[in-house]
């Protein structure tokens, strides 16, 4: 069926620049100078040259798709299919993503006809074409008392980005408060989309291991950003609500780079079994949020989140339609320790960046030529003897075994005296004894999962250090072999723990993984 352009009227009043552009040719006078510092001051455009704008140039195919792509926070993909777009082009990976996902066509089978000007109908497609693709529905702008057929300004353009940016951007947030049955107090965040409509779906994020809050604000170097920030603009964006929580006795603090407090009493009661009583709980206080009566609640587990979400949905199987599990963990935790300690999972980083012959072992020469720069950075120089412990002349994980096992047997010992103190001032993630000692005694994922009958989707990367990626396939297998066709995997390759969520706060693109979780909760 073919879809048809819906004209809606153009939201000029809501235009609310973030950041005012400094454009000779763009004065305050303009009727698109709102929406050109929003553009501007979002990412979604730049000048022309440093203090130009060219409002009234023309706007490209090439600059259309860009522009949606940043919109997306795409990371593109690279596309061969038209022979009038160059390799290098710097909107070729934008073309990629947005002619695979439907949003933009070719002039002919096998050209794109990059540099010939958008016309306002063109432009209002294709961004009707974007809010189909996010699963909204049908939405196009009003041509603004233009010929449909007419070239498109920059200027008017950036009207038309704003406006969907804007609408889509819009949100209610809330911070919600519970006292648990334990009489513990828990604190949340719930971002839904802006208005008073019903809400068809919520996805509830199951935090991984250690503290975390509402925010997870993070400081590095440079760059602070608030993690939590993105899922409740992408989710929102789809008109999803989102939901997170402080980790028990973990508060908002105002020290970087973690910006949490935690009162160590009732952090001792951060346990795998109040961990998923705790969903349970929260899951209570969002149905009696009228918008969220008949909600769909997905939950979205990271880590060790996605030991605790198959557990979750066991015991409130009438509550939960779906699992996105992310960094999976197939094992028991101590299981999953022994192999962080056995230097299998230390071997992956070494594999990655170093064997360039594939054969899964570290020569001399492969670690001398350091073709990524890791030994003079992330190494400090360390001589390649100082890691062959074993002086066979390569780097295997019998020799990172030798490396780790002073300190693999004094974290077991810690965990089996119960010292918090030595836990807490040499293990990287702040955890307790009883944490750890509670997980021994859990059924693992691949015991737990296959007896869930509603739709899981995994995502996880080759690279991940934290657990092995064998695991997803071993579940994979297992659902295959009991002839259960409600799971899906996702692997990525080279990709770490965080599915590469660290290329986000720098360059405001999201890789492969996260699109590929934020359509999936679209999709279910």
């Amino acid at each position: 069926m073919k879809r048809k352009l819906i004209l809606l009227p153009l939201l000029g009043a809501l235009l609310l620049p973030s950041a005012f552009a400094s454009f000779d040719d763009v004065p305050q006078s303009r009727s698109d100078r709102a929406a050109i510092d929003y553009v501007t001051g979002n990412g979604l455009f730049s000048g022309t040259e440093e203090n130009l704008f060219s409002p009234d140039a023309p706007l490209t195919r090439a600059q259309a798709v860009a522009v949606l792509a940043r919109m997306a926070h795409a990371t593109g993909v690279p596309t061969d299919v038209f022979t009038d777009v160059r390799g290098d082009a710097y909107y070729t990976k934008d073309l990629g993503w947005a002619h695979q996902n439907g949003m933009v066509r070719g002039a002919t089978d096998t050209t794109f006809e990059p540099d010939r000007t958008v016309t306002h109908k063109e432009l209002a497609a294709m961004l009707t074409r974007y809010h189909a693709w996010l699963g909204l529905p049908e939405k196009g702008l009003a041509l603004n008392g233009q010929d449909s057929n007419a070239p498109i300004t920059r200027g008017e353009a950036a009207v038309y980005y704003a406006t969907v940016d804007q609408d889509l951007m819009r949100r209610d947030a809330e911070v919600k408060t519970h006292t648990a049955a334990d009489g513990v107090s828990l604190t949340g965040k719930l971002d839904l989309p802006a208005g008073d409509g019903a809400v068809d779906k919520l996805v509830l994020f199951v935090n991984g291991s250690g503290p975390n809050t509402y925010d997870n604000r993070r400081s590095e170097g440079t760059l602070d950003a608030k993690y939590f920030d993105l899922f409740a603009e992408q989710f929102g964006a789809r008109r999803i609500g989102f939901f997170r929580y402080n980790t028990r006795g973990v508060s908002i603090g105002d020290q970087p780079p973690m910006y949490d407090s935690i009162d160590e009493n009732v952090y001792r009661t951060y346990l795998p079994e109040t961990s998923v009583s705790d969903i349970g709980e929260w899951i209570g206080v969002l149905r009696q949020e009228p918008r969220l009566k008949d909600a769909k609640i997905y939950l979205l587990g990271w880590s060790e989140g996605t030991i605790i979400a198959p557990l979750a949905a066991e015991r409130f199987s009438d509550q939960i339609s779906g699992l996105l599990l992310a960094g999976y963990c197939n094992d028991r935790l101590d299981e999953i320790l022994e192999w962080q300690q056995s230097g299998e999972s230390s071997m992956i980083f070494y594999r990655l960046y170093f064997d360039t012959d594939g054969d899964g072992a570290i020569s001399e020469a492969e670690y001398k030529a350091d073709p990524y720069g890791i030994v003079t950075s992330v190494l400090q120089n360390t001589d390649f003897s100082a890691i062959d412990l074993n002086q066979d002349g390569t780097i295997t994980t019998a020799d990172l075994a030798i490396m780790l096992e002073p300190g693999k047997k004094a974290l077991y010992d810690a965990i089996e005296r119960g010292d918090d103190e030595w836990l807490a001032q040499n293990y990287p993630v702040r955890l307790t004894s009883a944490w750890f000692q509670a997980h021994e005694k859990l059924a693992p994922n691949r015991e737990t999962l296959p007896k869930l009958d509603l739709p899981i989707t995994i995502f996880h990367g080759t690279a991940d250090q934290n657990c092995d990626v064998a695991g997803v396939r071993a579940i994979e297998k297992s659902f295959a072999d009991k002839g259960k066709t409600n799971l899906s995997v996702h692997i990525y390759e080279g990709y770490d723990h965080n599915l590469l969520y660290n290329i986000y706060p720098p360059t405001g693109r999201i890789s492969q993984a996260f699109e590929d979780i934020f359509q999936t909760a679209v999709a279910q």
